[in-house]
């Protein structure tokens, strides 16, 4: 029986990091206050102490100088992991991100035949803390062929994900959500539990509707799963985890039985990942679907910093479980 241990979802990342840089010398960081001051959530913790400052390293302000020592550092033989502190920071390392280090490999000409990287940056809202420091927008990473983008909804995955995403010879940007950072579950211990990139996850069976989603919107509905229980409708609740390469065999498989749709979804409903999911499973699914694919994100508004506000615009699963309801009685 494998041997687990109760732990936080930013226990499990920095058990993560530590096990890979026990493993491998190669395996270096550079972020904005990850060393001494151990990271600006605490999930870098003591690892300055216990590696030096050569391998767990503190960066200036620029989330280009960050990505950029990545790219190199990938390129003549190293594994970096650089720490962006929050996803809305990654715009301003966008061209780094998506026009070098998604690419460099490809452009080599076979010159380069692996570019390692991990991008760690904290997803999602809430948090009351305003436009520039509340935004899902994966959806534009996901966009760039050369980059895989990934996401762990539960401490499990969490260390198994980004274990993996270390280990991957492609650059991988690794989404943490912050409103998971303190929810706890159980983690396997073996040092080389990997969770394999681009495979969904099936959170739990029902027969009403099929939820699928990505990020925090499934640790959101993971929670509307449980209040519709309780009312005698029990959906079928499928996590991405991976945005590309997008695994969507096991949601069509499970719409052909529910025969309906929801996708939820932290970021707007127009120019996200919900449009692309509706219309991949449409056309694998058409004949099966009992009305159109539905979806349920944020209004297509700026996320506002009063609480009052943000609290209305924000998903919660009381507000999933009646789209759920409107769905299934429509």
């Amino acid at each position: 029986m494998e041997q687990t241990k109760k732990m936080t979802y930013m226990q499990a990342i920095r058990l993560a990091l530590d096990e890979e840089m026990a493993r491998d010398e190669k395996v270096v960081m550079m972020g904005q206050d990850i060393g001494i001051l151990g990271g600006a959530y605490g999930v870098t913790g003591d690892l300055y102490k216990k590696y030096g400052p050569d391998r767990v390293i503190d960066a200036p302000l620029s989330e280009n100088a960050i990505v950029g020592w990545g790219l190199g550092a990938a390129m003549y033989g190293w594994r970096p992991i650089m720490d962006i502190m929050k996803m809305d920071f990654s715009m301003v390392a966008l061209d780094i991100i998506c026009n070098h280090l998604a690419k460099y490999r490809y452009m080599s000409g076979g010159q380069i035949k692996q570019i390692p990287g991990v991008v760690r940056t904290a997803i999602g809202g809430g948090t009351r803390s305003g436009p520039h420091h509340s935004q899902s927008i994966y959806h534009l990473f996901a966009g760039f062929p050369g980059l895989k983008v990934v996401c762990a909804s539960c401490p499990e995955d969490a260390k198994g994900l980004l274990k993996a995403a270390i280990r991957d010879n492609d650059p991988v940007f690794f989404c943490e959500e912050t409103a998971a950072y303190r929810l706890k579950g159980e983690v396997p211990l073996d040092p080389d539990y990997l969770v394999p990139i681009g495979k969904s996850r099936k959170v739990c069976e029902g027969d009403a509707i099929t939820v699928v989603g990505f990020g925090t919107a499934i640790l959101k509905a993971t929670r509307t799963a449980e209040l519709l229980r309780e009312e005698g409708i029990h959906i079928d609740l499928i996590d991405l985890r991976s945005l590309r390469p997008l695994d969507l065999d096991p949601v069509v498989e499970s719409v052909k039985r529910t025969g309906r749709l929801l996708i939820v979804d932290e970021f707007t409903e127009t120019f996200g990942i919900t449009g692309e999911i509706a219309f991949q499973v449409t056309q694998k699914a058409f004949s099966y679907l009992k009305e159109p694919a539905q979806r349920y994100t944020l209004p297509d508004t700026i996320i506002p910093a009063a609480p009052t506000m943000e609290d209305f615009v924000m998903l919660s699963p009381e507000k999933i479980a009646e789209r759920v309801k409107a769905c299934i009685h429509a």
